[in-house]
């Protein structure tokens, strides 16, 4: 039985992406109001170990039997990187496997240069910048009593300490952080970033928060231009995902494991899986 291995997810950045979730539902440092896996009940901030790294192991090692994944990405219940395990289990999936690894976080640990340590080997990090205003990074990310600076000097770490592959990621929330004004301070301080990539996302499923709407493409345009405006031109929109022409057949613990984490469309399912 699957308990820390999910997927393949159809992932709109990522492609193929097997999922491995190091922490337990729902362990994170946020609230933020977008998050497809609900509310954080308790903040968590303290790092620890959440599940045995071998049963993980030996779950990467029979999923990939099945399926060749274009990345193994740390995410699922939580924030990743509240685990201490996962620079161990990155360098064993580098090691003993010819998949390449993702980190998908929410940036607040990497102020923490050791968890910066611990990632460097991952082949792509997915950090999360929605806002250099206190206020309005608050009202998002709702983390608790914890400033913005902290975000910012950890990327700032991330840009330093580690040579891979970084994507951007800036949920946009029409009335929150959408202004000409908010991307222009945006721009200022990303330009000091080592990044291949800006992602501006949008809400694809329902969020903790029924009030946060998808932003609209001429928002999301219209942003993408005032990056251009700021001398920042990799800058991309996350689109829909887009349909495999080879599918994968359906592994039933695996997607079941999936599910239980966020919901899948079936029309979402059918761009990657052979559900027939």
């Amino acid at each position: 039985m699957f308990k820390h291995v999910f997927g393949p997810v159809p992932s709109r950045r990522l492609g193929i992406s097997l999922g491995v979730d190091l922490v337990v539902p729902k362990s994170c440092n946020m609230n933020c109001v977008f998050c497809e896996c609900g509310a954080t009940p308790k903040l968590t901030t303290q790092r620890q170990r959440f599940k045995d790294p071998q049963e993980v192991k030996d779950e990467i090692k029979r999923a990939i039997e099945e399926v060749t994944p274009d990345y193994i990405t740390f995410s699922g219940s939580g924030e990743p990187t509240l685990s201490t395990d996962i620079g161990e289990i990155i360098d064993w999936i580098k090691a003993n496997t010819k998949s390449k690894v993702c980190v998908i976080t929410n940036s607040l640990l990497l102020d923490d240069k050791k968890v910066v340590e611990e990632i460097k080997n991952a082949d792509l990090v997915i950090p999360t910048l929605n806002s250099v205003e206190d206020r309005i990074f608050k009202m998002i990310n709702r983390p608790g009593n914890v400033n913005v600076s902290k975000v910012m000097e950890g990327l700032e770490n991330l840009s330093s300490m580690y040579g891979g592959e970084v994507y951007l990621e800036t949920f946009i929330i029409e009335g929150l952080n959408d202004s000409n004004e908010h991307t222009d301070k945006m721009a200022q301080f990303i330009k000091k970033l080592r990044f291949n990539k800006i992602q501006l996302n949008s809400l694809d499923r329902q969020g903790t928060e029924h009030w946060v709407k998808p932003a609209s493409m001429e928002t999301l345009e219209r942003i993408k231009e005032r990056y251009h405006e700021n001398g920042i031109d990799n800058v991309e929109i996350v689109g829909k995902m887009k349909e495999h022409d080879k599918k994968i057949k359906m592994d039933k613990e695996l997607v079941e494991n999936m599910q239980s984490k966020r919901k899948y469309t079936e029309e979402e399912l059918e761009t990657i899986y052979d559900v027939k």
